[in-house]
């Protein structure tokens, strides 16, 4: 993949600084517990009784993407001056502290981001996430402008729609071309063909196969949730993904952990003290031939590896021969939802509308390389790595959610340690699913109660 989107993204951030420059006094910005400019939000909103303050939490502290997200706050507050819309954001691990603690408190966002499947569906069980299935029904034309195969991943089992995706998103690997060139290496499609290629690169001795973090526990549990999807039947993980049934006794659970621990030995030393963006570096320096990321993170690797010549590409993740489904892509949209305690749900519909619409997505699809649910907003995109990311994506048979955000809490907890322990080679993979579905098997009682 070649450079286009580092000049688009510094066009991008350019044209954002002075709309970030003129959105400090205002209140929009800042990082967890803090809102920029508050002060002197509330001395301009002094007696003016109609202005609606709307609470927003998002993950994303960094640019592109923060800047974008502030340009875009501006310019809606600008347009509608009856709306004052309070913006504090975290990064990954501390937004989901964070989120998990204040949800049916005073604290709580009226509009926040959050995960598709079990990690939004706690909430939804306690009645705190605002369902938005009579706002669709409503206006068919914002219902017709959203790809429903991303819609589905926001959308219970009877059929309410709770959230809007803001990026769309997948799992694949990407690799270093001109090592694989150098080595002889083609790109593998089966699991054989997968270890034949680490094999190689390792008895090369110059580069680290695959570039592997696990620090903060969810990447191992992205490749054991792609493992599970081809190793255990769709219909056996749906049930073990519902706490008041899940027993994750099936023999393939065992079998996906074995495959992972095939991997560790090409994986980098340290995996467990390693954050996943300290691995992927590994990669973007030409240290490593591989590392499996998501595709968002495409927007990283042009900046990583701006100035260079850094010639890269991307494959799914080779099949496994099993009981599961080859075909699915591990990844579900992420989005936001709007909690059914705001003061505001009208007016938090109408923001979101506008923010994860199709004029407002197709600009995120330039400027921070990240494509919302909306249909069309690639029509336009010319960068190579984008357009491979977004049709991978809209010609998936099906997505995979993500292992970690589809786990009840308890037994998520206890299959990432088990994922850790793996990696370290603490305990059989055969061990480490017993104490998985003991967990589980308490959790039953939990969900029942």
């Amino acid at each position: 993949m070649k450079k286009r989107f580092t000049r688009l993204l510094a066009m991008g951030i350019a044209s954002l600084m002075a709309v970030s420059l003129a959105a400090c006094g205002s209140s929009s910005g800042g990082s967890a517990g803090q809102t920029a400019g508050a002060d002197s939000t509330a001395a301009a909103n002094a007696g003016n009784s109609n202005v609606k303050t709307i609470k927003f939490f998002h993950r994303f502290p960094d640019d592109p993407a923060n800047s974008f997200i502030e340009e875009k706050i501006a310019e809606y507050e600008a347009a509608h001056s009856d709306i004052d819309i309070v913006v504090t954001s975290a990064q990954n691990q501390p937004f989901k502290e964070k989120i998990k603690t204040v949800v049916g408190t005073a604290e709580e966002p009226d509009i926040y981001y959050s995960w598709a499947g079990e990690f939004s569906e706690r909430f939804i069980r306690e009645n705190l996430i605002l369902d938005l299935t009579p706002y669709l029904e409503a206006d068919s034309e914002w219902a017709d402008s959203l790809i429903e195969s991303q819609m589905v991943n926001y959308t219970t089992d009877d059929g309410m729609v709770y959230g809007i995706p803001f990026r769309l998103d997948g799992k694949v690997f990407a690799y270093n071309r001109d090592i694989f060139d150098e080595l002889g290496l083609e790109v593998p499609t089966t699991w054989d063909e997968f270890l034949a290629v680490l094999d190689a690169i390792k008895a090369d001795g110059t580069y680290t196969p695959l570039a592997e973090g696990n620090q903060d526990q969810w990447p191992g549990a992205h490749y054991i949730g792609t493992l599970n999807q081809m190793l255990v039947a769709d219909d056996v993980r749906a049930a073990d993904f519902n706490p008041k049934t899940g027993a994750f006794t099936d023999p393939g659970y065992v079998e996906a952990l074995d495959k992972y621990q095939q991997l560790v030995p090409y994986m980098n030393i340290g995996v467990n003290g390693m954050t996943h963006d300290m691995a992927r570096q590994l990669f973007t320096t030409g240290q490593a031939a591989m590392c499996y990321i998501e595709l968002v993170e495409i927007t990283n690797l042009y900046q990583e590896t701006e100035g260079t010549e850094f010639n890269w590409g991307m494959f799914v993740f080779p099949t496994v021969e099993g009981a599961g489904n080859p075909n699915i892509l591990t990844g579900e949209p992420e989005g936001f939802v709007i909690s059914a305690n705001t003061a505001y749900p009208d007016e938090c519909v109408e923001f979101l509308k506008w923010f994860l619409g199709p004029e407002v997505g197709a600009q995120q699809a330039e400027v921070v390389g990240w494509f919302n649910a909306s249909k069309g907003v690639a029509d336009n995109l010319e960068d190579e790595g984008l357009r491979e990311a977004y049709d991978l994506i809209m010609n998936a048979e099906a997505m995979g959610p993500w292992f970690d955000a589809s786990l009840y809490s308890t037994v998520c907890e206890e299959y990432l340690q088990q994922i850790s322990n793996v990696t370290n080679g603490d305990i059989s993979s055969a061990d480490a699913m017993a104490k998985i579905q003991a967990t589980a098997l308490e959790a039953q009682t939990l969900a029942a109660e």
